[in-house]
């Protein structure tokens, strides 16, 4: 009985320490798999900032503006700046032309005053937040060059100027609240008569070894302005103040140091804000740096426009008149994890950093290289704040969450919780300038594009022939099943494979052979999938085989298949996915979770009571090159042409959660690290949506923009976007028979003019099948119902755009007969009459709502 006892506890004990094993070995896996998990890391860079020495003026033979010094000067440019003011002015040697940081007539600004007249003398504007969490803004002209507090040092090729911008209007001035009896001695009492000296002794009291300011003598403004003058005249410095105000307990004065950097480059002039060399005091905190607001500030006699990256690009003329609006725009578009979950108005995105005017025969591009993802572009007309015409960009460098207050309502409820560390980032804004006949948005696009291909970002692709036919195929969408009326969901296939080889045959038959087709819904559950940490194919829509059948049948007609596949967009109905240590992450440490617009309410957090596969995560960059490393590892064993990256270059998400927060810069290094990757297996790459950092990796682009947001501040849209990647990368835009609108003349003819090649969304079954789906907003995709349309566009766009492909858009205007002329680099100019009368203009006679082809072969 004993030993069985004894057998029975023994077991007991290996049973428990056997748990315990498992036990530790799970918490284990749960540590290193997401805690410690920082393989990410090596895709981040860092920087470093210059030593500099104290500022000498370069020798200057031939002084080209007047009041100021030379800095640095290269073949093209000399970079100049008064060391009084700190503003700065390059001069275009070949043009003479002199674009200013401030403008140079601003005292005379009738409409500029207070705070509006003091910005037009910054070179920096802070947004900021007090200890009290209260935001503010200040500019480096009223509490810094105003004062005196900044210096100059030489940097190679260029200058820094690092400003200290300090609110001393206090009743103290720089006379700090406490001081160290040695410190009061050395820097104060010894540089002064003993008359001023036992003057100033008298208004302290010792304690400790630290000399208190009296409140007594902080209570008049008679004594502490003379009290202000001793100290000024021993030569005690606003640094000095920083130094003994950091010692008290006492409330300190808000300051912030912070550099700006001006360098020559062989592009123009480079613009840096190193942000960490910043530094905050008193409490507060900065959220956001506006960068040189005032930079080639054009008056109300001036003519030209601002260009402003809106979609594919628009235009906003100097002196329009608006009063009402001003033009604002995230580039990348608004992170999700600071967005609002209320859709106010749907806008098209900033895919590309850059920005510019043109005044005169005189012009420049703004074009953002170091924290571009941070970025806003901001402009605005003469006639509201002063008597200028202005863009400039600005950085969010610390993100602010407005958490809810339980039972308090009113403004009050939602109070600020701050990100606690600045980004560490080298804001950087490249300046090119532009004059002549290249002193124009077409001008500034072509400036863009010929860096991207030094850079060997884009090549020049240099194709002949037919435009591609962009076709998306539907094949497997999860539905609503019933067994014995028991419902569950399962999978339906609106196309297999074998399916869209029919429906190829057909474009075949009318001479329609370079298809380029988006495969959506061909593994892992469907068009909303599984994350892609393995393949598993979708049965209903065909075998491996037949999947890599239809591929070999698009590429021998000059086509080619793409896998439709989504990384950052992740379903609720994910099986592989922990949402809680995985997905992004508020700053107050909640998951972001969001899904479709809600009609009645208008909040992006809906399933429209259809599937949960329209609510989802968004995967932490931290975790993203996990799931990217395993797809391109398996994907490898599909003989199909490519993969098209359906939200890699749409969505740009950061990751909030404290004790690791990543950036939105981070995230877009670590995204650009997975293209490499990606690009690595051999599979070409298409993509939606289409942000610059991705162009050197991908050979096609859908959903790229044709359209802007319509902005009240905005006149025109251009094709600004299509010139920088046409001849590079070939595009399309949203499927034409997914659009809200007919198709007609007019839309034709615009993508005549942009250079974009037809897009449709096709399934063999009809889109009934979808109701009441998750893919139910792909209403109308029956291949029946729009092949004759299909043909008929392409046909249209094809037979305009065919001795174009390949080639580089250099130009673009609308001429003054009414003609909307755009100019490729092989010689072909494309005539487009958007009116309803026939126009004669350049010996080329254009019918209404026509286009035609002159130049290349007849």
């Amino acid at each position: 009985m004993g030993f069985t006892m004894k057998r029975k506890i023994k077991w007991k004990v290996v049973v428990a320490a056997g748990a315990a094993v498992i036990a530790v070995g799970v918490i284990a896996n749960v540590v290193f798999r997401y805690f410690r998990y920082d393989a990410y890391k090596q895709y981040l860079s860092s920087y470093e900032v210059e030593s500099g020495s104290e500022f000498q003026a370069a020798k200057d033979d031939k002084p080209s503006v007047p009041g100021m010094v030379l800095v640095a000067e290269n073949d093209t440019l000399k970079l100049y700046t008064n060391t009084e003011t700190t503003e700065i002015a390059v001069y275009e040697k070949e043009s003479g032309n002199i674009t200013y940081s401030n403008p140079v007539e601003r005292d005379s600004d009738a409409i500029a005053a207070g705070v509006n007249a003091a910005e037009l003398n910054a070179t920096l504007t802070l947004t900021y937040y007090n200890a009290a969490r209260n935001s503010a803004t200040m500019n480096n002209y009223d509490m810094s060059i105003e004062k005196g507090q900044f210096t100059a040092e030489s940097i190679e090729n260029g200058i820094r100027y690092t400003y200290t911008l300090a609110d001393l209007d206090s009743a103290t001035g720089i006379v700090p609240l406490q001081i160290t009896e040695e410190r009061l001695q050395t820097l104060v009492l010894d540089k002064l008569d003993k008359k001023d000296a036992r003057t100033v002794k008298a208004k302290f009291r010792l304690k400790d070894g630290v000399y208190k300011l009296n409140e007594k003598a902080q209570s008049s403004k008679v004594g502490m302005g003379k009290l202000n003058k001793l100290f000024e005249q021993a030569g005690y410095t606003a640094d000095d103040y920083a130094v003994d105000m950091s010692e008290t307990d006492e409330k300190e004065n808000i300051s912030f140091t912070i550099p700006i950097e001006y360098r020559l480059t062989e592009n123009g002039l480079s613009v840096s804000v190193p942000t960490k060399e910043i530094e905050e005091k008193g409490g507060a905190v900065i959220s956001r740096i506006r960068v040189l607001p005032f930079f080639g500030a054009a008056g109300t006699d001036a003519d030209g426009y601002m260009f402003v990256p809106d979609g594919s690009g628009a235009l906003i003329n100097l002196n329009n008149g608006c009063k009402n609006a001003a033009y604002s725009q995230n580039i990348y578009g608004i992170d999700p994890v600071v967005q609002s979950y209320v859709v106010t108005e749907y806008t098209e995105d900033a895919r590309i950093p850059v920005f510019g005017m043109k005044n005169g025969d005189s012009a420049f591009l703004g074009r953002i290289t170091g924290g571009d993802a941070l970025a806003i572009v901001n402009a605005d007309v003469s006639g509201k704040l002063n008597s200028y015409n202005y863009v400039y960009p600005e950085f969010c460098v610390r993100e602010i969450e407005l958490l809810n207050m339980f039972g308090v309502s009113g403004n009050q409820a939602d109070v600020p919780v701050l990100e606690n560390d600045i980004y560490d980032e080298n804001l950087t804004v490249c300046y090119s300038f532009l004059s002549g006949d290249e002193a124009d948005y077409s001008g500034m696009a072509k400036c863009y594009r010929s860096q991207l291909i030094k850079e060997g970002v884009l090549k020049e692709t240099n194709d002949t022939g037919d435009i591609p036919l962009y076709l998306d195929v539907l094949g497997g969408v999860e539905t609503k099943k019933h067994v014995m009326g028991v419902p569950y969901t399962g999978i339906s296939a609106m196309t297999t494979y074998e399916e869209a080889e029919k429906i190829l045959e057909e474009f075949y038959g009318e001479d329609i052979t370079k298809i380029r087709m988006n495969y959506e819904g061909w593994f892992n559950g469907g068009i909303y999938h599984d994350v892609a940490d393995k393949i598993k194919l979708v049965k209903k829509v065909g075998s491996k085989k037949d999947f890599e059948h239809l591929s070999d049948v698009l590429e021998e007609n000059g086509g080619a298949l793409y896998g439709n596949v989504s990384f950052q967009k992740v379903p609720y109905t994910s099986k592989r996915f922990n949402d809680v240590l995985e997905a992004s992450k508020y700053y107050s440490g909640y998951v972001v979770e969001l899904g479709a617009v809600n009609p009645a309410t208008m909040r992006q957090t809906s399933t429209l009571n259809w599937y949960d596969e329209l609510a989802y995560y968004m995967i932490s960059p931290k975790f993203l090159s996990r799931y990217v490393d395993k797809f391109t590892d398996k994907i490898t064993n599909y003989e199909i042409s490519g993969i098209c990256l359906r939200d890699l270059s749409n969505v740009l998400v950061s990751d909030k959660k404290r004790t690791e927060l990543i950036d939105r810069q981070a995230a877009k290094q670590i995204v650009e690290a997975q293209y490499g990757k990606l690009a690595a297996t051999e599979k070409t790459l298409m993509e939606e949506g289409g942000n610059a950092y991705t162009f050197g990796y991908v050979s096609d682009i859908i959903d790229a923009p044709v359209e802007y947001s319509q902005f009240y501040i905005i006149d025109e849209q251009v094709p600004f976007y299509q010139m920088v990647i046409h001849g590079s990368i070939d595009y399309s835009g949203e499927a034409l028979n997914l659009r809200d609108a007919d198709i007609d003349d007019a839309l034709l003819l615009t993508y005549i003019e942009y250079g974009c090649a037809p897009r449709f969304t096709f399934s063999w079954e009809d889109s009934s099948v979808m109701k009441y789906t998750s893919s139910a907003d792909q209403y109308s995709t029956c291949y029946q119902t729009w092949m004759s349309d299909a043909v008929n566009v392409y046909q249209t766009i094809n037979g305009a755009l065919n001795q174009v492909q390949g080639a580089a858009m250099i130009h673009h205007e609308v001429t003054e007969g009414g003609l909307v002329r755009t100019e490729y680099d092989n010689g072909v100019s494309i005539y487009i009459n958007k009116t309803d009368k026939s126009i004669t203009e350049d010996g080329v006679t254009v019918d209404a709502m026509s286009y035609q082809v002159k130049g290349g072969k007849a």
